[in-house]
């Protein structure tokens, strides 16, 4: 049987504004319903099921965007709540998250940002609603989902990155004849090992033309620990947030966020940092070009025993002198099949 798509409820007093994001969300998969009035909102609440509420926060210099979130938490408390803002009334928005909004945005708002929000919120609730309900293979598509309906939608240059560093750790998994649940979860933890990115203060680095301040730096330093608390407490993903929380530990104790030393960090995790920094350096970006695989040699040599383990070094290059090339250029092939440009 067919799956009907999301149905979202967007509402906001600017007309033309809602006219738009209404568009862009239909064509992210989105059914949507459009209103005008916080009091409108409310009726259709009474009425109608909906699976997510966008809401402004001011109406006409009130904060009736909070009678919004209240009747649907009295008369759909299922439903994921976004809150839409202006700046001045931050404090009211994180205010009302506190009464069970989901998550708030800024105005003005990017519709792919906000269509991503959501499908990031519906999943997670779905997750969390299947505690001990899931198999394994299913925890894997729902957070495939997750991950292409967040960060590879705000980034489209990170299209096809976690599949590729799911196949490689799985292929260098193989090798340490890592166990058969082992390598489960290291494959979802490599699908899923940038998912803290979207839980960031501020997104615009994922996109920017140039490389990172200190500051913006340090930020992103936080995506490991946040994306292995924001999946949660699943008993199936103990061990997959682990990893993820693992992946930029570094061999001599200089990676973040523990600096943890050796194997300190578990192997599955150690083999997440190896492919991840691997495919990450075979991809372009608006601030890097593609490294050609001689260099890219030449850099896992010298970081033996320093960021990597040297085993694992070893055998990851003798896995390079086979696939290198290959993989050095599925990157591209990946941009190519999503429709994103590749700039020169």
């Amino acid at each position: 049987m067919k799956t009907l798509p999301p149905s979202v409820l967007l509402v906001d007093d600017e007309r033309s504004t809602i006219v738009l994001m209404g568009a862009v969300l239909e064509t992210q998969g989105f059914t949507v319903t459009l209103c005008h009035t916080a009091h409108e909102a409310c009726c259709l609440l009474d009425s109608l099921e909906f699976d997510a509420v966008v809401t402004d926060v001011i109406f006409d210099g009130s904060s009736e965007g909070e009678n919004v979130l209240a009747r649907c938490r009295e008369q759909q408390p299922g439903a994921v709540v976004v809150l839409m803002t202006g700046f001045p009334e931050v404090d009211a928005a994180v205010a009302a998250m506190k009464c069970g909004a989901t998550d708030y945005l800024r105005k003005p708002v990017d519709g792919i940002v906000l269509a991503a929000m959501v499908h990031r919120a519906l999943r997670e609730r779905k997750l969390s609603a299947s505690r001990g309900k899931l198999a394994f293979a299913e925890m894997v598509d729902i957070i495939s989902g997750m991950v292409a309906n967040t960060i590879e939608r705000v980034d489209p240059y990170t299209a096809g990155h976690g599949e590729r560093t799911r196949r490689y750790s799985r292929i260098l998994g193989q090798k340490f004849n890592l166990e058969q649940a082992t390598l489960e979860r290291l494959e979802l933890a490599a699908i899923a090992h940038d998912y803290g990115k979207i839980y960031l203060d501020d997104l615009g680095f994922l996109t920017k033309k140039g490389p990172l301040t200190p500051e913006e730096y340090r930020e992103v330093q936080r995506h490991p620990e946040l994306g292995a608390r924001m999946l949660g407490d699943h008993p199936h993903l103990e061990k997959v947030c682990q990893y993820i929380a693992e992946h930029h530990e570094k061999w001599d104790g200089t990676g973040y966020p523990k600096q943890l030393h050796d194997e300190e960090t578990s192997l599955p995790g150690r083999i997440l940092g190896v492919v991840e920094v691997f495919d990450s350096l075979s991809t372009k970006r608006s601030y890097k070009d593609v490294w050609e695989l001689p260099k890219t040699v030449r850099f896992f040599e010298s970081q033996r025993n320093l960021a990597f383990a040297p085993e694992l070094i070893d055998v990851f290059l003798e896995l390079l002198e086979v696939h290198g090339e290959e993989w050095m250029q599925a990157p591209a092939r990946d941009l190519e099949a999503a429709g994103v440009e590749m700039e020169n």
